[in-house]
């Protein structure tokens, strides 16, 4: 793994342990096949997480891509619940919270940070903004790649 792609992994599983999340997820936009793509997870219990492609305005991540900005559950989600907004990720990883956070480039949206728990435990605003933080610090490595 290069130095690059380890310190990205240190941030996201920084994320999920400053969040108290259960499991934390990059997924990265692919222009040519208009779908996102998740390409780093820490907390996972699906060995199939990595191979989910899903369409860019499916779920929460749809949401945070469409508006530029965190999208949340604002409660625990009931597996149907979870189905009808079309988020794998949380069926697939029994996430019953979540929050997905745009990564944005000066050209734009290119991905979203997901993160999850599995608990009924919801997010406060503190645990969001330091989401946040980590998010631009994210950004700032894949910059330098």
């Amino acid at each position: 793994m290069k130095t690059s792609e380890v310190n990205m992994a240190a941030c996201i599983e920084r994320l999920k342990i400053d969040t108290g999340s259960d499991f934390a997820a990059l997924g990265l936009i692919d222009t040519a096949k208009r779908k996102l793509r998740w390409s780093m997870a820490t907390g996972s219990i699906s060995k199939r997480t990595l191979l989910v492609e899903q369409k860019l305005a499916a779920g929460l991540s749809g949401s945070a891509i469409r508006s530029g900005r965190l999208a949340s559950t604002r409660e625990a989600m009931t597996d149907s619940e979870r189905f009808k907004l079309g988020e794998p990720i949380l069926l697939a990883e029994q996430l019953q919270v979540a929050a997905s956070l745009p990564l944005i480039m000066p050209k734009g949206i290119f991905g979203v940070l997901l993160i999850g728990r599995r608990s009924t435990r919801t997010y406060n605003t503190n645990e969001l903004e330091q989401a946040s933080l980590l998010t631009n610090e994210l950004v700032s490595l894949l910059l330098e790649r």
